[in-house]
Parts: C-alpha cells; structure tokens; sequence
C-alpha cells in the first residue's frame, strides 16, 4: 500500500470533520436566530394587536416553518458527512492498519441505538407547532370566511411539508442503516 494514501485518508477525514463542525455551528445559529425572530415577532405583534389584523400572525408561522427546513437542510448535510466517513474512511482507516481491528471508530458508535438523540429537533419542531397553532387561531378571531379558509389550508400544507422533512431523515434508507 502506498504509504501516502493513508494520510490522504486522514486528511479527508479531519477535512470534513472541520465542515461537519461548521454545519453543526450554522445549524445551532439559525435555530438560534428563528427562535429569537420568532418570538420577538409574537411579541411585537401582540403588543400592537389592536393595531392590527391578527391574521399577520400566520406570518411567524410560515417563517418557523421556513426555519425549519433551513435547520434540516443543515441536518441533511451532517447526516450525510457523518454517513460517508462511517461507510467510506473509517473503514479505510481500519484496513490501513492505522486502528486497531476491534476498535470501533466514532461514527460506527453513533449507529448504535442507544446513541442517538433527537430531542433538539423534537424541541424545534415543537416550537414551530406552537407558533403554528397561535397563527390558526388567529385565523378564526375574527373569522373571514375566504381568508381565513385560505391561509388556514395553506399553513396546514406548509406543516405537512415540515413534517415530512422532520421525518425524512429516518427514511434516508442507507445513511440511517445500521450495520
């Protein structure tokens, strides 16, 4: 074996865990600035409720939900780096005799049930639930037939678009199998 394919392998593998990092820092800062943003836009808008049309609090719903699938496309990503040095480096890793055989390497341990954790993105998507519902009942105080209708069905169609990006990922086939 070439002995410089070994430290190319190295180089890979601590080159995307800088980007593995960073997608994770990006993550917690836009979930972060949507909570932040979220709930200062409730506030505002309550504060001047008499002022104005309480159908505009559909609006932080639709930007929750927006968030949200920024914060997935985030999730998507560590997934899939995380995916590729589990199925591709660690085992190059191992087989260049740079680990020991019956080592196991950390993204192999995260496939372990026990390891894994998904209450941030529970607690995300809660919180988008939260707003979504405050954005309904606004609709229906007062309700306007036309508008309200509309905006309901068209918020209720932007939470099962986030309910199937929350859930996707289990549905990712390979970067979810154990092994």
């Amino acid at each position: 074996m070439n002995d410089s394919r070994p430290d190319r392998i190295w180089d890979l593998f601590v080159e995307l865990r800088k980007e593995l990092v960073e997608s994770q820092k990006i993550r917690s800062q836009v979930t972060g600035f949507k909570i932040t943003f979220v709930t200062a836009t409730i506030g505002l808008m309550a504060a001047n409720i008499a002022s104005l049309d309480k159908a505009l609090f559909v609006i932080p719903a639709f930007a929750a939900i927006c968030f949200d699938l920024l914060i997935y496309s985030y999730s998507f990503s560590i997934k899939r780096i995380g995916s590729y040095c589990r199925e591709y480096i660690e085992p190059a890793l191992k087989r260049g005799g740079h680990v020991p055989e019956d080592f196991t390497l950390w993204q192999e341990f995260l496939t372990d049930p026990k390891t894994r954790q998904r209450l941030s993105l529970a607690g995300n998507f809660g919180f988008t639930l939260l707003t979504v519902a405050i954005g309904i009942i606004a609709l229906f105080f007062p309700y306007r037939p036309l508008l309200s209708s509309i905006l309901c069905v068209i918020l209720l169609i932007f939470v099962v678009i986030d309910i199937l990006a929350y859930s996707s990922p289990r549905r990712l086939g390979k970067l979810w199998k154990d092994h």
